[in-house]
C-alpha cells in the first residue's frame, strides 16, 4: 500500500465511521475517527520504529526535527481534481474512458482503492491528480508549535543554536 508521492492512502471503516492507513507492521499507521466530545475529528499517527530508524531519529533530541520527516512526505489531505482526471481519462481511453469513469466515480470514497483501480485501467501517477486541501496549512502551523513546544519542554526555554 505504499505511495510515490506525499499523500495518505484512507481506506473507511463503514461500520464505525474511522479512516485508516498502513498496518500494525508497517513503517507508520495512520487513524482518524469521530471525537463526539469536541465535535471534531481526531488523527493520530503512530510511527514505527523502522521508520524512525531510516529518518535518524533516535534520540530524544532528534524529535525536534519530526514534524520535517512526517509531514507532508508521509501525511497530507488531498482531494482528487476530478475534472483533470476526467480529461486524461477520455484524451487517453476515448470513448472507453466513460466505463473507466463510472468505475472511478464507484471507487472514489477510497483513495487507495480509486489508484488500484485506475493504474489496472492504464491510468498511471495518479497523483498527478491530487490537490491538497488547505487543511494541510494548518497542520503544518500546528507541527511547528508542537515542535516548539517540545523543544521549550524538554530544554525547560527555548533553545538557542
Amino acid at each position: 500500500m505504499q505511495f510515490s508521492g506525499k499523500v495518505v492512502a484512507v481506506r473507511t471503516n463503514e461500520k464505525d465511521q474511522r479512516l485508516t492507513w498502513g498496518y500494525r507492521k508497517s513503517d507508520k499507521l495512520v487513524r482518524a475517527y469521530k471525537k463526539k466530545e469536541v465535535a471534531a475529528y481526531r488523527v493520530e499517527l503512530e510511527l514505527h520504529s523502522r521508520l524512525l530508524r531510516r529518518e535518524q531519529i533516535l534520540t530524544l533530541d532528534d524529535f525536534d526535527d519530526l514534524p520535517e520527516v512526517v509531514y507532508p512526505a508521509h501525511f497530507q489531505f488531498v482531494n482528487v481534481d476530478w475534472k483533470r482526471l476526467r480529461q486524461h481519462i477520455m484524451s487517453k481511453l476515448g470513448p472507453g474512458g466513460k466505463n473507466v469513469l463510472n468505475g472511478a466515480d464507484k471507487r472514489a470514497r477510497s483513495l487507495s482503492r480509486l489508484r488500484r483501480y485506475l493504474r489496472r485501467n492504464g491510468i498511471v501517477n495518479v497523483h498527478r491528480f491530487l490537490v491538497p486541501l488547505a487543511l494541510n496549512r494548518e497542520i503544518t502551523q500546528a507541527l511547528g508549535r508542537w515542535a516548539r513546544d517540545f523543544e521549550q519542554a524538554k530544554y525547560g526555554k527555548k533553545k538557542t543554536e
